[in-house]
């Protein structure tokens, strides 16, 4: 559970300007959506646009998320986010309520709560089967092939690779806690070496926001190093590591992967 926090802690944060942003946004009741992790919080913001944010509270230390163009840089919505909690912490639905209140649920409204959703987002269908003909692994992987299906000669948008990829991330987080640490690390390797390959080519309209390369390159070091059966993924992890290093983009965007480096020794 997130610790206790005070203002100081708050308005030490982040900037002036970016403290009183997120003021008003709080003030506003622009937070929503809140949600209480063991470890951290999590929300979407409104201000010029909807953000998911997120915040991990480790003592008096903060490491913030923010879909905003900012990224992991401290902006007005993870102030915000912080402020909420300050002064509204019962305000938060915590991880634990959710899964008892589930868990109350009848099986038979819960298939009915899914079957709606993924009519509504069907990209939800992949978390319960894989389409007939296909391993879980093909699938994941023409998934996100799927993403970064345009010509070489068309200028993409970063921030539609960004959008795409929010329920591939939310994917790779269930695959893990299903123990299947190389499907989710399949995730992170795609659309980071597809993502580098864009940025190589000059392909994108503008830079993607700060730090989300670097961001996808550390969960995939922390999947790669974490795999119970990382010898037996050894050389593919290899191959996986040199093909993300060739990028002549990627010590600029911040991807070293060092841990995964000196495990591989």
């Amino acid at each position: 559970m997130p610790s206790r926090i005070t203002p100081l802690d708050v308005s030490a944060y982040a900037t002036p300007e970016a403290f009183r942003a997120g003021e008003q946004i709080y003030e506003n009741g622009w937070v929503r959506h809140r949600f209480q992790t063991n470890y951290g919080l999590s929300a979407m913001v409104r201000s010029k646009g909807n953000y998911r944010v997120e915040m991990i509270i480790d003592g008096e230390q903060f490491f913030g998320r923010c879909t905003c163009p900012l990224g992991s840089s401290r902006c007005e919505h993870q102030v915000a986010l912080l402020l909420t909690w300050l002064n509204e912490p019962q305000t938060f639905t915590s991880y634990q309520d959710l899964r008892k209140a589930i868990r109350l649920k009848d099986k038979t409204a819960l298939v009915d709560i899914f079957v709606n959703l993924i009519e509504v987002f069907p990209e939800l269908s992949s978390f319960f089967i894989s389409p007939a003909g296909r391993d879980e692994l093909t699938s994941i992987q023409e998934e996100v092939a799927d993403i970064f299906d345009f010509p070489q000669a068309q200028k993409i948008d970063p921030q539609q690779i960004v959008e795409s990829c929010q329920f591939l991330f939310v994917r790779a987080k269930s695959l893990r806690n299903e123990g299947k640490y190389a499907h989710a690390r399949v995730i992170f390797f795609q659309i980071l070496n597809r993502s580098l390959a864009l940025i190589d080519r000059l392909q994108t309209t503008k830079p993607f926001r700060e730090n989300f390369i670097a961001e996808i390159a550390d969960d995939y070091e922390d999947l790669a190093t974490s795999d119970p059966d990382f010898a037996a993924s050894r050389e593919i992890i290899t191959a996986e590591v040199e093909q993300i290093l060739a990028h002549e983009s990627a010590m600029a965007e911040g991807v070293f992967l060092d841990l995964v480096k000196q495990k591989l020794g």
